[in-house]
């Protein structure tokens, strides 16, 4: 630090941490919460650690000072982690022998009236009606008086105990020749993980539709989020820790279950859900190996999923090799915590 003004050797000393703490999120996806559940806060700071740094790195730059190095190595390590976040391809059309797939967490179709817009629940089985998915995929499915009609031939609905305990649903255009439940820890858990097998022309289709342990935020600790006070920092933080920390160790042991579940699909897979989870997570990358992402294939823009937190990807759409994705749509209708995520997919033959 010889040669630096005392600020430039705060700034320094400031920079120094921030790359460190962006380092740790690098390893976030590959440490189990279950073995070390710190870890996991980095990889979900990853966007504003790399953001920081970026920063650091323009003002080195600037004042032609040889601290631009350690921000260039560690900042070009990261880069392969940016099209998780941020999507750089051109949607393109492809022909007409696509499936449409859409996923959706319709928060129990605003039953509590979280959003306080009448007719919610009306309003998104429009919405489904007009995008005609081929595949639809829903978590947080909750109808316990009657099953709206979708106008779909196919579904599969992922009962449990009790009608008023539904939680996950797939409908299709296609033969579900095969419905299922991926048990967790031997529980009939039909909100975490359901799946069908649809005979699509001469091929067959593995479904999956995942919904990993929420972080059980309330309303409080989403105000806290977006407008911290002083007076009540320490509760805030402390509140939101203890819950991220339980279900980020619940969400690494249902991922876990879940890739092994599908490494014996006789099938290729498509896997949409609403995984709780930003893509530098142990959870997706779990799930995600061997696996392509529809946004990293055509998506465009920040990813952000989540309606509350600006920039959270946490609703996904990932498929086989065997698979091409395109046309990646993030849908902004606000009926929900969750926006809307449907691609278009080929089968190659």
């Amino acid at each position: 630090m010889r040669g630096l003004s005392l600020i430039n050797k705060l700034l320094y000393l400031t920079n120094s941490v921030c790359l460190l703490l962006l380092l740790l999120s690098y390893l976030s996806p590959y440490i189990s919460p279950t073995f070390f559940w710190p870890i996991s806060f980095f990889g979900l700071l990853f966007p504003v650690f790399y953001l920081i740094n970026s920063l650091f790195l323009i003002y080195w730059i600037i004042g032609f000072k040889k601290q631009i190095w350690a921000n260039i190595i560690i900042l070009l390590i990261g880069i392969q982690y940016i099209g998780l976040f941020f999507g750089t391809q051109p949607t393109t059309t492809e022909t007409t022998d696509s499936i449409k797939v859409l996923s959706y967490n319709v928060r129990l179709f605003n039953k509590y009236e979280w959003i306080p817009k009448p007719d919610v629940k009306e309003k998104i089985v429009e919405f489904f009606k007009k995008e005609k998915a081929d595949i639809l995929c829903i978590q947080e499915f909750y109808t316990p008086d009657e099953i709206p009609n979708l106008n779909y031939k196919y579904r599969h609905i992922g009962l449990q105990n009790k009608k008023s305990q539904w939680h996950m649903a797939i409908y299709s255009s296609y033969p579900q020749i095969n419905k299922a439940t991926v048990s967790i820890k031997g529980e009939r858990m039909n909100n975490t993980c359901i799946y069908s097998d649809l005979l699509i022309e001469k091929d067959t289709i593995r479904i999956y539709n995942v919904h990993l342990a929420s972080n059980w935020f309330k309303n409080s600790d989403y105000s806290f989020l977006q407008n911290p006070q002083k007076e009540t920092l320490k509760k805030g933080i402390n509140g939101i820790v203890s819950r991220m920390k339980s279900s980020y160790k619940k969400r690494a042991q249902e991922a876990k279950v879940i890739k092994e579940h599908m490494q014996s699909s006789p099938y290729p897979i498509i896997l949409c859900g609403d995984f709780n989870d930003t893509p530098l997570s142990y959870a997706y990358n779990t799930i995600s190996t061997n696996l392509k992402d529809a946004f990293k294939e055509s998506g465009q823009g920040i990813g952000q999923s989540f309606v509350k937190l600006p920039a959270l990807r946490i609703d996904y759409i990932l498929h086989n090799e065997s698979l091409k994705s395109y046309n990646y749509t993030k849908h902004k209708q606000e009926l929900s915590d969750h926006y809307a995520v449907s691609c278009e997919m080929e089968i190659k033959r």
